[in-house]
């Protein structure tokens, strides 16, 4: 099989990862380039012209032998939803999705594109029945997506959902699933704006939400409590003590800022929460007090996050989950993991992107360690499986 390159355009950072296959696959490249400010806004391209400026920037630091790249959406333009439908063979199926499915969707079909997975056929009243995951992605995000990566003069041959590639990247199989468990298991991947959450069932998906969390709302929060700015509060929030800063007052309103990050593969992308109100008043800033802060407003994030876990459970009859995996930018905020723990009564991991595949990436133990949670979406996009 030929190489493949997964790209990821995140809300603060583009990066993307090129697998080999041989024996077995390997990550062979992985950069990351940072974003301008706005350019993508809660998961949304905004400005493909200012994308596509970061991804030839990407492709002339990265050494990539090809332009073809397979794309990823995940955001609130995107609806993945399980639904009945009377029976039909698939190609008929295909033909009149669009005539089915109006109701099961916030847009209109014809702004809308379309696809499904058929999870299984069933009886009910006497009539055939046939449940499919639907997805629903608006048109014009989809469209600034590939306009983005056009700009750049590369060339998309793939687009798939980031939930669907999470699967794919870190999703546990049926090789290392304890097979007697007959439970799902929840994939959350934190970014800067946008927490994407889905739940499979050995591959098979079978729920997906995005929440417009992420660790920007962790950043405003410190910046808030604490009187800084959204650069040393970012500073603040990775742990780093920042001398001769000084707190000023806080102001009500959240600062309108970006603070994800971008630069060398190796960055964090974020940390997670909500912001909010806080009983943390401004004092001198230190990377306790940040960290302080950041536990707050990851508490009411992690209960956003399991309050989604236990509609799926609800919504399904028999529907358990037994394990947690978690990655992305903002699995790396001190204390998050462990918060997610105590929280959901099930065991919590790191998903290990490098236990799915190889790598053979010029870097040291600790830079890839710092890299895996952010390369799930990249590497899971360059996985062949449109829908696992």
């Amino acid at each position: 099989m030929a190489n493949r390159i997964g790209l990821d355009i995140g809300s603060t950072a583009v990066r993307a990862v090129e697998l080999a296959w041989g024996d077995s696959p390997s990550v062979i490249r992985a950069v990351q380039v940072p974003l301008p400010a706005e350019a993508v806004d809660n998961g949304e391209v905004r400005d493909p012209q200012a994308v596509g400026a970061a991804l030839k920037e990407l492709w002339g630091s990265g050494g990539f032998k090809s332009r073809r790249v397979w794309l990823g959406v995940g955001n609130q333009r995107l609806v993945v939803r399980e639904i009945a439908l009377p029976f039909l063979p698939e190609k008929e199926l295909r033909a009149s999705l669009g005539f089915q499915v109006q109701e099961f969707i916030p847009m209109a079909v014809e702004d809308a594109v379309l696809d499904f997975d058929t999870l299984g056929e069933f009886e009910a009243d006497g009539r055939s029945m046939i449940r499919v995951l639907l997805v629903a992605a608006q048109r014009g995000m989809v469209d600034s997506v590939v306009q983005a990566a056009l700009a750049a003069r590369l060339e998309p041959v793939g687009l798939d959902l980031v939930p669907f590639a999470l699967v794919r990247a870190v999703g546990t199989t049926d090789a290392g699933m304890d097979l007697e468990q007959d439970g799902d298991e929840a994939i959350i991947d934190v970014g800067a704006h946008i927490t994407n959450i889905v739940v499979h069932a050995r591959g098979r998906t079978r729920f997906v939400r995005i929440l417009p969390s992420g660790g920007r709302d962790v950043t405003l929060a410190i910046a808030s409590a604490l009187g800084v700015d959204a650069e040393i509060a970012e500073r603040l929030k990775r742990g780093e003590e920042v001398e001769g800063v000084e707190a000023v007052p806080a102001t009500p309103s959240k600062p309108d800022v970006e603070t994800g990050e971008g630069g060398p593969v190796v960055a964090d992308e974020a940390a997670t929460g909500r912001s909010g109100s806080t009983e943390v008043s401004p004092d001198v800033p230190t990377a306790d007090r940040a960290r302080q802060v950041a536990i707050q407003r990851a508490g009411s994030f992690v209960d956003e996050i399991r309050s989604s876990l236990e509609f799926y459970t609800a919504q399904g009859q028999g529907a358990r989950i037994d394990h947690v995996l978690v990655c992305g930018g903002g699995s790396k905020l001190e204390g998050f993991v462990e918060l997610l723990g105590q929280r959901i009564p099930v065991p919590v991991d790191r998903g290990r992107v490098f236990q799915r595949v190889g790598q053979q990436l010029a870097l040291s133990d600790e830079a890839i360690a710092q890299a895996e949670p952010v390369l799930p979406v990249a590497v899971g996009l360059a996985i062949p499986g449109s829908r696992p």
